[in-house]
């Protein structure tokens, strides 16, 4: 086989594996911070505690899962604007 078959060849195989692992890490986030943003809502249709539903607050869910979560609780219940 030529040198450039190869090339392309070990070259497909690390973006499989790249693009396997992006996307994988990807879908924990999405489902974080879909979650933290149901908990935010939840609190605040029962009369809780008002979050507000916006950008950071789900990064901060995303990034964060369950702990980013109780975070921005925490912060929202002392006052603590993000």
């Amino acid at each position: 086989m030529a040198f450039g078959l190869w090339l392309a060849l070990v070259a497909s195989v690390f973006i499989a594996y790249f693009v396997f692992h992006l996307t994988r890490k990807f879908g924990a986030m999405l489902f974080n911070g879909v979650f933290g943003l149901v908990v935010f809502w939840l609190l605040g249709y029962f009369g809780i505690l008002h979050v507000p539903l916006d950008f950071v607050t789900f990064i901060i869910a995303a990034f964060g899962g369950v702990l980013g979560v109780l975070v921005v609780v925490l912060l929202a219940a002392l006052g603590i604007p993000l």
